[in-house]
């Protein structure tokens, strides 16, 4: 079985100024989605994801830019 992924786009990081997407499995992104939408932290509402794909989501900010800001 292969699993669908849907791309997400992400906020414009304000360290680079580029845009960015994420790769997510369908199913994992409708429901960290639904859990959202009821009050959930987005730890507990993606929790498959790594921390630097959830601050993606959040601020757009790139794992690599993240390293520079705070190395």
């Amino acid at each position: 079985m292969t699993t669908k992924l849907s791309k997400i786009p992400t906020p414009r990081c304000f360290q680079c100024g580029k845009e960015g997407e994420l790769e997510i499995p369908t199913e994992i992104w409708f429901a960290g989605i639904k859990k959202s939408q009821e009050g959930a932290l987005i730890q507990d509402a993606f929790p498959t994801l790594s921390s630097d794909q959830r601050e993606q989501l959040l601020t757009g900010i790139h794992p690599e830019c993240w390293k520079k800001m705070f190395a």
